[in-house]
């Protein structure tokens, strides 16, 4: 077990440059390696209670919080994020200096009991929620964190299976709402988001960007990163390496990428990072009988600090000044974000660096920064003013809403056998030769950015731009609300124009490309390769001509995007401390 805090503190590592770094962050990777040398897929301890009926009730959660919201005005504020299939409401405490205020902050979603028999996730979040009410200006971390983040805590997102006289893993549907997330999404329920809990939950976190996010569970000793869906780890593997570092600290836990420990597929974590650019992370408490709240609130410190590191800034209007809705996308990273529509700010974890950063937004031209330097400490403040598009103008699909797999990354796979490392935000934007391959079967849905953003006009409204890799169809459905209905509208291979009157809707937002399963499941480019969306009907668009891959590039894929040749090693050294046995 490890004997101190952690030998690669946030203050240290933000301070060091190149070699220095990685050996930093190697050396925190060393000490949890001594402490289990054995990292890879390890079996899961399953472990049940049969109650929870010794852990605080949900009607004793709505007193606390009703408390809270009382006796803490400007601090504390209760609200409930939606019922469950028994209609029992799921609680929420928002905890900030100025919590009924909209303002330019980091947002931060703390999140329990997703699985009803896991009591312990629940009363930790309970506890963190405690703590901070308690020390607010008391204590140095909880002050300076409530004054500049916004904190959303959910101790049960399950209260059905939490209150069930046999605590229950599933919701009252039978369904693991972990596996029912629209993101990699297998059969975790008749369809993604089929339950009320889930859909509440995506609600909520659509309606605030949140930088990061944990979800506690039990029973085990992880501190678990995305991907859970594949072997290859995400473009912002070495951040994700400095977080979990944080997190785990002096607990003894385990840093893994989830794949790695076993695959899970539908889960909220990669349905986070994949949709919002939240850095998720479950964290497997060590048990149900004891709390070790110290322990864990040492690894909260070190690990919400990062919130408070990279880049930050609003992006407006440049005629009016008003704030706007926009995609921020860094290179070299992975994951964009997106800026909160009412106010106009974004946020994004950075590792000190030299980026590249372009605001994107519906009918506006885009604006990048290059050579943008995030220093040793604190946010670089970033502002970006955007100008209207010319009236005929073509956009592109804004936001990535879901995707389904047509089975399991199961064990037979490794990273040396499942090819495929293409991400999906390669199909967001402009096309760029730069793809996003789905899996035969599988189904891609991207949103255009506003409600009614496409309108029906006379003829081919939408092209859909593929990579010209490969020949595979598709058919095209469209949706005026990401719960559908969804109608066909095209079918085809290659680019593919669409017109949207023969869905019978004068205007769409959603666009999902349904693959019609040729190909082989495990190749690097495995199905259709979606280049882009293009929005035709205020301009024209022509797509490229048979454009071919780069093979010796890997940016065709997403997957090489540290260009430091000392977080290039890094890369490469973790991964050989992830691979399982």
């Amino acid at each position: 077990m490890l004997q101190k805090r952690r030998e690669c503190p946030l203050d240290s590592l933000v301070s060091l440059k190149g070699s220095r770094r990685l050996l930093c962050v190697l050396a925190s990777f060393s000490i949890l390696l001594q402490a289990n040398p054995s990292l890879g897929k390890f079996p899961r301890d399953n472990r049940q209670l049969t109650s929870c009926s010794a852990f605080t009730s949900l009607e004793e959660i709505e007193a606390l919080f009703t408390s809270y919201e009382r006796d803490h005005i400007g601090l504390a504020q209760t609200f409930v994020v939606g019922t469950s299939v028994q209609n029992r409401d799921i609680f929420g405490l928002r905890l900030s200096a100025a919590p009924d205020t909209e303002t330019p902050e980091p947002e931060i979603r703390i999140l329990g009991g997703i699985h009803g028999d896991e009591c312990m996730s629940v009363e930790l979040v309970l506890e963190i929620a405690d703590y901070l009410i308690q020390s607010y200006g008391e204590e140095q971390f909880a002050t300076e964190l409530l004054d500049g983040t916004e904190l959303l805590l959910i101790p049960s997102l399950n209260p059905d299976g939490y209150a069930a006289l046999k605590a229950y893993r599933f919701n009252a549907n039978g369904v693991d709402l972990n596996r029912n997330f629209h993101f990699a999404w297998v059969d975790g329920g008749p369809k993604p988001f089929s339950e009320p809990e889930s859909r509440a939950f995506r609600d909520l976190s659509q309606d605030n960007n949140f930088v990061m996010s944990l979800s506690y569970h039990t029973v085990a000793t992880y501190v678990n990163a995305t991907w859970n869906y594949t072997p290859h780890h995400p473009p912002d593997e070495a951040l994700f390496a400095a977080m979990g570092t944080a997190y785990a600290g002096v607990s003894g836990y385990d840093v893994t990428f989830g794949w790695d420990w076993y695959g899970i597929y539908g889960d909220v974590d990669d349905w986070s990072l994949g949709t919002s650019g939240t850095f998720g992370w479950t964290i497997e408490l060590r048990d149900d009988e004891e709390m070790e709240f110290s322990v864990h609130l040492a690894g909260l410190q070190d690990f919400l600090a990062y919130a408070f590191v990279g880049v930050r800034g609003k992006v407006t209007d440049s005629v009016t000044g008003e704030p706007l809705l926009a995609r921020m996308e860094i290179e070299p990273a992975g994951a964009p974000v997106y800026t909160d529509a009412d106010v106009g700010d974004y946020h994004r974890i950075l590792l000190p660096g030299h980026y590249s950063i372009t605001a994107h937004s519906p009918g506006y031209l885009s604006q990048t920064m290059e050579d943008v330097m995030v220093g040793n400490e604190g946010h670089l403040e970033l502002n970006f003013s955007l100008t209207p598009k010319p009236s005929e103008s073509v956009d592109f699909a804004f936001t990535f809403n879901g995707m389904t797999l047509p089975q399991e990354i199961d064990d037979s796979f490794s990273r040396a056998n499942y090819l495929n490392e293409t991400v999906v935000w390669n199909a967001l934007g402009e096309p760029d030769g730069v793809v996003y391959s789905l899996s035969p079967g599988g189904t891609v849905t991207l949103d255009m950015g506003l409600d009614g953003s496409v309108q029906d006009s006379v003829g081919t409204d939408l092209v859909i731009v593929s990579g010209s890799i490969s020949d595979d169809p598709v058919s095209v459905q469209v949706a005026a609300e990401q719960d559908g209905p969804f109608v066909t509208v095209g079918q085809g291979d290659g680019h593919i124009e669409v017109d949207i009157s023969e869905s019978g809707l004068q205007s769409i937002r959603f666009v999902r490309i349904v693959d019609d399963g040729g190909g082989s499941f495990a190749d690097r480019y495995a199905g259709y390769d979606l280049d882009g969306i293009v929005d035709v009907t205020r301009g024209s668009y022509t797509p490229p001509i048979d454009p071919e891959p780069d093979e010796g590039d890997d940016g065709d894929c997403g997957c090489h995007v540290l260009s430091h040749r000392d977080e290039s090693d890094l890369i490469r050294i973790l991964r050989s401390l992830f691979s399982a046995p």
